[in-house]
């Protein structure tokens, strides 16, 4: 799933969905975003800092142990 959020970002719950793959393993639950980049009006022929993609465990979640997380991660839209 692709989001662009007009703002901050703000996760609060993860959560197992209904059908699983695999009832007996685990699943880490990764964000993966474009790293903002600077961009600067400049007339020289300089190289531009090309954006990066980033990824990141939120958490990981077992089914029968541990189907959903509770959590606050505010990704500022700066």
């Amino acid at each position: 799933m692709s989001v662009i959020p007009q703002g901050d970002l703000v996760i609060t719950n993860v959560a197992l969905g209904a059908e699983l793959a695999d009832s007996n393993g685990r699943t880490s639950v990764k964000l993966t975003y474009t790293r903002p980049v600077n961009v600067v009006v400049d007339d020289s022929d300089e190289e531009e800092e090309e954006a990066a993609l980033v990824e990141t465990v939120l958490c990981s979640l077992t089914p029968g142990k541990v189907c959903r997380k509770l959590m606050s991660r505010v990704l500022s839209r700066d």
